[in-house]
């Protein structure tokens, strides 16, 4: 089962997500409406979404930083 619960937790805008992924925003819309849709993506858009999710939502470690 395929999921992205992140990348339509409502931080985002179909239209955003849309735009960064090329995926068409009628598919998102879907998306956001019924999780189940995912599943039915075909592979190739799922991971532009995947990567989009991992770009936004997973916090990078940079060890040049300190913090204060």
């Amino acid at each position: 089962m395929k999921h992205l619960s992140n990348l339509f937790s409502g931080k985002l805008t179909a239209y955003q997500i849309a735009t960064a992924t090329g995926v068409d925003i009628q598919i998102i819309e879907e998306m956001m409406e019924n999780a189940d849709a995912v599943n039915e993506l075909d592979e190739c858009s799922y991971n532009k979404l995947v990567q989009l999710e991992n770009e936004l939502f997973t916090p990078s470690v940079n060890n040049n930083e300190t913090s204060a």
